[in-house]
């Protein structure tokens, strides 16, 4: 059910309004928020073919599933910076991310965070969906503040191999909001800004729906034998090895995220703008995975190239009592 729970006048006559999705009446609450800045289209795109699944699983179109659950999605919140096409909210500059925990009388941006902690207090799960910075591309994985059971559950139940532990100083995100209210929350990242990247949501996607079937939201009908547990590869924030550029020039990649390499192994060339002489050849310095990779290619000197992580961790090395 699309509600509107918040309408801000504008200037211009049409007012700015928020909406939020709801479907089911019962049970823990997972919630979606994605369009927070307004170039991760990747995020937005995934809730939207989410709340048409879950539109179609309520209605009884969808012949596998039925609705145990509860689910909230807010698929678009920073409207004005999408209709622009930018990162940041285009009156004030700021981060969307970074105007929680709000205030409702607070300015347009504070107002609309707030509401939008308001009606996911209560949930269980939450997770935020995002893009790499501008200029790059995420392979897609999980980013968390903790590592805990809960969090191994979620990954778990998710599918998703890769989960990056992340130091946020700033307590002034979504994602810090909601630990703070022992939401089980994480952050799943994944393509460039200003892109959609079906086959990336489509993973993202998959692994939704595997965590609500797995959490009992969503109960499927089929006689499907569960998969093998996934073996998660956990990264903390001093196992990343940055790839820079030691020379201005032009960047051609020779690698995609979302792959092991091997150190030594070819990320790409920097190139001379005006000559087309190669300046530079990128290796990866570690063997690790590609999570991160820039995508523009007009680089300065010392610019992030990549992003390898490295020395995965097992979940035995923060949850001992854990066999698996």
């Amino acid at each position: 059910m699309k509600e509107k729970v918040l309408s801000i006048p504008t200037p211009f006559g049409a007012p700015l309004d928020l909406y939020k999705n709801t479907w089911g009446k019962s049970g823990d609450i997972l919630s979606i928020v994605s369009g927070l800045q307004g170039d991760h289209l990747n995020g937005i795109y995934l809730n939207s073919r989410l709340s048409q699944f879950l539109d179609s699983v309520v209605e009884g179109i969808d012949p596998h599933y039925t609705l145990k659950g509860q689910v909230i999605s807010f698929p678009v919140v920073n409207l004005n910076a999408i209709q622009s096409g930018s990162k940041l909210w285009p009156y004030d500059g700021m981060d969307m991310d970074l105007a929680f925990p709000g205030n409702p009388e607070g300015e347009t941006s504070e107002a609309l965070a707030s509401a939008i902690l308001t009606h996911t207090a209560d949930s269980y799960w939450g997770f935020i969906l995002q893009s790499a910075p501008p200029h790059y591309e995420d392979a897609p994985h999980i980013q968390t503040l903790k590592l805990d059971g809960r969090i191994k559950n979620l990954s778990r139940d998710l599918q998703i191999e890769t989960v990056r532990k992340r130091n946020e100083s700033a307590k002034v995100s979504l994602l810090q909001q909601w630990h703070k209210r022992d939401i089980v929350a994480v952050t799943l990242s994944s393509g460039s800004p200003r892109t959609i990247n079906l086959p990336q949501c489509e993973t993202l996607f998959q692994g939704i729906i595997n965590f609500m079937v797995a959490e009992k939201i969503l109960k499927d009908r089929r006689k499907i034998k569960s998969e093998a547990s996934m073996n998660s590869r956990l990264y903390e924030p001093n196992d990343e090895a940055p790839v820079f550029a030691s020379t201005a020039g032009m960047f051609l990649k020779e690698a995609k995220v979302g792959i092991n390499v091997q150190a030594g192994e070819k990320i790409g060339e920097i190139r001379d703008i005006y000559s087309g002489k190669r300046l530079e050849e990128l290796t990866a310095p570690v063997d690790g995975y590609l999570v991160t990779l820039r995508q523009y290619p007009i680089v300065y000197e010392k610019e992030p190239i990549a992003i390898i992580l490295t020395a995965k961790k097992s979940w035995k090395e923060y949850l001992p009592w854990s066999a698996h």
